[in-house]
């Protein structure tokens, strides 16, 4: 006759299972941390958050016309520009700032492959700008850009920013519609687009943060319906932030500068760490919104329209 286990060894039996389980789980998130699994299944989880709606009701909102920039150049500070169109398919590009850097000149000099890239960075070269013509060599001297006095030639577009900047020039391209740049790096990106002859911007120049990116844009314009420029997982944290405004952001996701692949587990850890982050950054929003992120009400119109110090850099 068998001896039924006693209460303490079942215990333990549990006790010892459980521990495996939660160790196998643990082993398959570090194994998936550095594959692309981690931030695959990640990225889907984010995509499907939920997003609040925003009501679909005629306003007046931005819209391309030839008319569109002597509109923004003759506006008067002090009103949110509108134009009276009623339209609810996305009417622009709201390209979210990635953040800015310092062009290194003496490790440029030591490190040609470095000296190299950055040299890329300076001149703005990108695959995709062959579509535009270059500008005309003139004797006349050459037109500055509206912000160009406003910053110092060493600060430029870091590699995040440098993607979303390629990502709406592929998509304006297609379909010239205004681009409006949002955040304290906003100038730095307008001069890029303007090196190819691209001047249908708008920009908003005062916002540090995703919450304020929206806040911003929703009191410099009136829309209803844009095309959203940011990474694949900071998409969704942003789109959130936009419809609590009242602007429904359709996704236009850019490539983070690191590519995620089986054999590469630094790049995957990177891209873990992007989807841990904005994970986190969601759910802060939902539970505990930030308290770094100013109304609306608290920064002038002017404000909006200044261009920010070089030392100034854009946080997440």
């Amino acid at each position: 006759m068998t001896k039924s286990p006693t209460p303490i060894a079942s215990m333990v039996n549990m006790v010892i299972k459980a521990s495996l389980v939660f160790l196998l789980l643990g082993l398959m998130t570090l194994v998936g941390f550095y594959t692309p699994v981690f931030s695959t299944v990640g990225l889907w989880v984010l995509n499907h958050l939920p997003i609040p709606q925003v009501a679909q009701h005629p306003n007046p909102v931005l819209t391309s016309s030839p008319t569109f920039k002597e509109t923004v150049d003759n506006k008067q500070p002090g009103a949110p520009l509108s134009l009276s169109f009623f339209n609810h398919e996305p009417t622009a590009y709201v390209v979210l700032g990635g953040g800015l850097t310092e062009a290194d000149t003496y490790q440029d000099k030591q490190n040609p492959a470095k000296s190299s890239k950055t040299e890329n960075a300076r001149q703005i070269k990108s695959s995709i700008s062959a579509s535009y013509q270059p500008k005309q060599k003139t004797d006349k001297p050459a037109q500055k850009s509206p912000t160009s006095s406003l910053h110092k030639p060493d600060i430029v577009l870091n590699e995040y920013t440098l993607k979303r900047m390629q990502t709406v020039m592929q998509y304006q391209r297609k379909n010239p519609l205004p681009i409006i740049l949002t955040g304290v790096d906003a100038p730095w990106m307008q001069d890029w687009l303007y090196n190819y002859n691209i001047d249908n911007v708008i920009t908003e120049n005062a916002s540090m943060n995703t919450c304020e990116n929206a806040r911003f844009t929703a009191k410099r314009l009136h829309l209803q319906d844009v095309y959203l420029v940011t990474d694949a997982y900071h998409m969704t944290r942003a789109r959130r932030q936009f419809a609590l405004n009242g602007i429904h952001a359709l996704p236009l996701p850019a490539p983070l500068p690191m590519e995620k692949g089986w054999l590469e587990p630094r790049n995957n850890a990177q891209h873990s760490r992007r989807t841990l982050y904005e994970l986190a950054a969601y759910a802060r929003d939902v539970f505990i919104p930030q308290d770094n992120c100013r109304e609306a009400s608290e920064v002038s119109f002017e404000t909006l329209l200044r261009s920010r110090k070089p030392e100034d850099m854009k946080t997440f």
